[in-house]
């Protein structure tokens, strides 16, 4: 468990207050739509979070999914030792399904730490998760407890969608010429 659903629903404000206590793994993929105001002239964008499945019996839907994939963002355990191996290997899952439109300035590492106390070093991670851009959440089990960490995330969902826009907009000025 990376707290990948519990996230995206505190994000679109539909967690529970029980809602971290009772784990149930994603079957497939949620979709939770977030409002948000984006860049200097707070431009409204609708930003979809696609909770996809962990479970490797899911990887069958990665495609689909992965398709037209604007960015990403990976979740982790970061009180899990192996996590870092899964990273890589969904990583290389979106990139290579993704069809060359995922590009490493678009794709974000989010550890997640859901029970207090130490962890182990979230940021030794090596090769290409290395070269990705690390932030850590504090998300404790009860959602209002959780806000801080939710705020976190959300200025790196907010920075992703303005990286998106940005490489968007480059695109169609090369195609302007």
């Amino acid at each position: 468990m990376a707290g990948k659903t519990y996230l995206s629903k505190l994000l679109a404000e539909t967690a529970s207050s029980q809602e971290n206590s009772l784990y149930e793994p994603t079957a497939g993929c949620r979709i939770q739509e977030l409002d948000r105001k984006i860049g200097q002239y707070n431009d409204r964008v609708n930003v979809q979070l696609w909770d996809c499945a962990g479970d490797p019996k899911h990887q069958s839907c990665l495609p689909a999914l992965a398709r037209d994939v604007n960015g990403l963002i990976l979740c982790y355990n970061c009180e899990r030792d192996d996590q870092e191996a899964e990273l890589e290997k969904w990583y290389q899952a979106f990139a290579n399904a993704g069809m060359g439109n995922l590009v490493t300035s678009l794709v974000r590492v989010m550890a997640i730490k859901l029970t207090p106390g130490q962890t182990r070093q979230e940021f030794g991670m090596q090769g290409k998760m290395k070269k990705l851009q690390h932030t850590t959440v504090v998300l404790p089990p009860h959602p209002p407890d959780a806000k801080e960490g939710a705020r976190i995330a959300l200025q790196e969902i907010d920075a992703l969608t303005e990286a998106i826009i940005a490489r968007r907009k480059e695109k169609e000025q090369q195609g302007d010429e």
